[in-house]
């Protein structure tokens, strides 16, 4: 079976691309995928410098949902956790469109938040942080769960590897398990959870795996 996927990014460094891809292939194990793969760098640099993307931003991002609507797309992937917020609102739109959005860390906060209640939340842009915590927020409430979510930033560890993040998460209270913010941390996951101890959650592998549900429901 043939399956095409929009993949929507902001910045898209080699290896976030390549795990991406790489997981939505074992999610399809079998299945022929194309992808669609939309970038706008901008989007990003303008969520950096203002704290959150612009109405301009968010404008582009629109039109790049809407060029995955119109290129056929069975699904569309939103990569990018900075926009997170905005690509919640624009899902019921693609959903009646027979498009679902998948936001690339929706199931990994709903898998967080359903099995513990003191998570540590990592990430390397302060633009990502807070709609890491508002979803994590909204996915522990959907579920009748309480939760305690602390979040920290890995100062410069953008781009960069494990060793920052660990020592990211040794400033965090005590927490049942550890939340990597953004899809570009997930290689590092490994390290991460060797180094604390604690469950990891990445998005990347869980982020294709709702893909792959979204499009064997429709």
């Amino acid at each position: 079976m043939e399956h095409k996927i929009a993949l929507v990014y902001t910045g898209m460094p080699f290896s976030l691309v390549k795990r991406v891809e790489a997981e939505l292939t074992k999610a399809f194990e079998g299945d022929k995928l194309t992808f669609i793969t939309l970038s706008d760098p901008s989007i990003i640099a303008d969520a950096v410098k203002n704290g959150r993307p612009s109405v301009e931003a968010l404008k582009r991002l629109n039109a790049m949902y809407a060029q995955a609507v119109n290129a056929g797309a069975e699904a569309i992937l939103n990569i990018c956790s900075s926009v997170g917020d905005f690509a919640g609102v624009c899902q019921p739109v693609c959903e009646a469109l027979g498009v679902p959005l998948v936001r690339i860390d929706e199931e990994m906060a709903l898998q967080a938040t359903a099995s513990y209640e003191r998570i540590g939340v990592i990430a390397t842009l302060s633009s990502t942080l807070e709609p890491s915590l508002r979803l994590l927020e909204d996915c522990a409430m959907k579920q009748g769960r309480q939760v305690r979510l602390e979040g920290v930033l890995a100062d410069n560890a953008f781009g960069g590897g494990a060793e920052k993040l660990i020592e990211a998460a040794k400033k965090l209270d005590k927490p049942d398990c550890l939340v990597l913010a953004q899809g570009s941390m997930a290689d590092n996951a490994g390290e991460v959870a060797a180094a604390t101890g604690l469950k990891v959650f990445e998005s990347p592998s869980n982020g294709a795996k709702a893909v792959y549900k979204a499009v064997k429901g429709k």
